[in-house]
């Protein structure tokens, strides 16, 4: 008759003995410590992409800072090149894009874009026209007389 060790049903505890958490045992290999690498590449986000979640980027930085969605509610992803994304704002607001280009708030903007989307972005912003006088091919309509 064979003996049965605490650990396992069968006896053969270096064979079929499997862990919930194998880190804490010297068996299985420990991972490495984090350093401060560069973030794994993964693929870069479209600009319909950052979009998309542009509401849920809101949000998120709200809950950090609430000034950041105020801020950002004003303006708009209008563009990505590379990996730096510029964000437009009406002439009219052009005190929330000043506030963006402050290197404090601007690097909490990229710091959440970073998280969201698992890539390095930077943020610029650009002054952009309203779009009440624009049509959807980019004509300009008349202004009413």
């Amino acid at each position: 008759m064979r003996e049965h060790s605490p650990q396992t049903p069968d006896g053969n505890d270096a064979a079929t003995n499997l862990f919930l958490f194998p880190i804490e045992f010297s068996v299985f290999p420990v991972a490495p410590a984090i350093s401060e690498s560069p973030l794994p590449h993964y693929l870069a986000p479209s600009l319909a992409d950052i979009t998309a979640e542009w509401g849920r980027l809101l949000k998120r930085l709200g809950r950090r800072r609430r000034l950041l969605e105020t801020l950002l509610s004003a303006g708009q992803p209008i563009r990505l090149t590379a990996n730096t994304l510029i964000v437009g704002f009406p002439a009219q607001r052009r005190f929330h894009q000043e506030l963006l280009d402050m290197p404090d708030y601007r690097a909490c903007v990229e710091e959440e874009l970073t998280r969201m989307f698992r890539t390095r972005l930077y943020v610029v912003t650009a002054a952009y026209p309203e779009s009440r006088g624009l049509r959807r091919h980019g004509v300009v309509d008349k202004a009413p007389a």
